[in-house]
């Protein structure tokens, strides 16, 4: 137990954390570009480097990291669920277009759960970790 109280620097889970953020990053960066426009790459990357941003001061050991990317974690998925909401209520209706059918709904809704269940699911983990971690306490303070 002592060698985990001494626990500092990027390894374990911080390592975990910053690795899988990057796909996770990349899917909402690609949700929230087709918010309003058709997915323009450009748009997706910007998105990108400003979600994922955050991650760039873990390497660096930033007392500001744990803070940050609570921040990052908590606007994706909150901009995510909106995305989501928004896509399934007003999207078709904006744009002209009828809205889903029921049947469409329903097979949509099951992805459509799993993405935002993932998505806070991902925030809460990861704030408790930050909040919690002797690593990170160590490794930022």
């Amino acid at each position: 137990m002592m060698e985990r109280d001494h626990a500092k620097g990027i390894g374990g889970w911080l390592l975990v954390y910053v690795i899988g953020s990057i796909p996770v990053m990349l899917f909402y960066s690609v949700g929230l570009a087709g918010w309003f426009f058709d997915y323009p790459v450009l748009l997706m990357a910007v998105i990108f480097l400003a979600l994922a941003s955050p991650l760039l001061l873990i390497p660096r050991k930033s007392p500001r990291a744990p803070k940050w990317n609570i921040a990052a974690l908590w606007t994706a998925s909150i901009l995510i669920t909106l995305r989501i909401v928004y896509g399934v209520l007003f999207q078709s209706m904006i744009e002209g277009r009828p809205r889903a059918s029921s049947e469409e709904l329903l097979a949509a809704l099951p992805i459509l759960s799993g993405i935002v269940i993932f998505s806070l699911g991902w925030a809460i983990v990861w704030t408790k970790y930050f909040k919690n971690s002797m690593r990170v306490r160590n490794t930022f303070s």
